[in-house]
Formats: C-alpha cells, sequence, structure tokens
C-alpha cells in the first residue's frame, strides 16, 4: 500500500477468515486501528485467540456494521465471487471508506482458463447449469458456489460505483518477492510477465486468473 504506510488510521479486513491479513498490518503498523468482519462464526474465534491487537466482529460485507467514511484503508481479498450481491459489496466499501481513501480489491476472473477454486478448465465459460453439473460430476463440491465476474464487468462496475481504479497485477508478478508471493508457479508467471511487452500484456488482461486492484475513493 504505497503511499498509506506512514498515516495513523483505521483499515477493515473484510472476509478477515482467522485473521491472517490483519494480524499482519496490525504488526506492521502499530499506530493503526485493525478491524475484521466475517460472516463464519467458527473462523472468527479462531482469529480472537490469535491476535490481541485487531478488533474482530460478526458482520456481512454486504451490509457491513460500520459508519460512513470510518476507514482510510479497506481490504478485500478473494471476497467477492463468494458474496450473493458483489456490487453491493461494492457500495459497502465506497460507503465505508473516506475521501481519498484506499481498498485493495483481488479476486478471481470468470474468464481465467482454469477456475482457481476447483481447478476445472473454463468452468467460467459455461451456461450456469452446465456449471453446477461439471462441479458435481468432479466430486469438488456439490455445485458451483462462486460468482466471479469478467474484468470488463467489474471494471464498469467500480467506475459506476465512483471508484479511481489502478491495475496493480502485473506490478506484482513483475516482483513477487516484494509483495511476499511464493511458490514455482509464480515465480514462473513472474519470468513471462516480465518477457512480455506492455502491448501484450494488455491484451492478456481479460484471462489473467485474477484480478489485483487498489481503488480510491475520490475526495
Amino acid at each position: 500500500m504505497a503511499g498509506i504506510s506512514g498515516w495513523g488510521g483505521r483499515a477493515l479486513d473484510i472476509g478477515c477468515s482467522v485473521g491472517i491479513i490483519g494480524e499482519h498490518v496490525a504488526e506492521r503498523w502499530r499506530d493503526w486501528q485493525v478491524f475484521g468482519v466475517d460472516v463464519d462464526e467458527e473462523a472468527l474465534h479462531i482469529a480472537r485467540s490469535r491476535s490481541g491487537r485487531v478488533h474482530f466482529c460478526m458482520g456481512d460485507g454486504t451490509r457491513l456494521p460500520f459508519p460512513d467514511a470510518a476507514f482510510d484503508l479497506v481490504i478485500c481479498a478473494q471476497v467477492y465471487e463468494h458474496v450473493v450481491d458483489w456490487r453491493s459489496l461494492l457500495s459497502e466499501i465506497y460507503r465505508v471508506l473516506r475521501p481519498n481513501g484506499v481498498c485493495f480489491f483481488s479476486g478471481p476472473n470468470r474468464l481465467s482458463v482454469v477456475e482457481d477454486h476447483y481447478a476445472l478448465p473454463l468452468l467460467g465459460w459455461i451456461p450456469r447449469p452446465l456449471a453446477h453439473q461439471i462441479v458435481r460430476w468432479s466430486g469438488k463440491a456439490p455445485y458451483y458456489f462462486e460468482r466471479p465476474v469478467s474484468w470488463w464487468t467489474l471494471k464498469r462496475a467500480l467506475w459506476e460505483h465512483g471508484f479511481e481504479v489502478e491495475d496493480y497485477t502485473y506490478r506484482l508478478l513483475e516482483d513477487p518477492q516484494r509483495f511476499g508471493m511464493e511458490g514455482r508457479g509464480i515465480r514462473l508467471a513472474s519470468t513471462v510477465i516480465r518477457a512480455l511487452p506492455r502491448c501484450v500484456r494488455r491484451r492478456l488482461t481479460p484471462i489473467l486468473p485474477n484480478f489485483n486492484l487498489v481503488l480510491r475513493r475520490r475526495a
């Protein structure tokens, strides 16, 4: 989060699960108040037992239990595809961000060649009823729970909600060590991305497996 780490402010991790991200933020930026919210009571119990620096509470990302303009930083990582109404999630992120506040937003791309949750090819490309059947036949889940969207759909919705959008995906892949990204697949992807000219990268964006965006609420 270049440019904001020197502030003393308030941060919110939406869909915090067991609190790993919130704990990391609280440890790194000790003058911040950090909050985590999730619908999973068991995960929140684990989160509270792991960290005494983060304030965890039960809540739905589409109906956040916080007042308007409450946070300087919101983190919404790999959450949007799990909620029933992802547009309401965007509205709530915008509502609780202060003017000039920043949100790190990440999540899967519907048009990824291989679906991230089930490792099934082209799952997001086919009609949803058929996708349900394929997931069921695979034995990995009773149906296709997740609801990822395409790059164009997400980008248009973000603009309509009033966000300024900066795509961080290639920046992460260019320097994965700096951002704590590990694994053989990440190293290979980083090598390939660094070798590609920018004009080719732009054409690949709509089918990248994951979005990594920095959203800013305009003053």
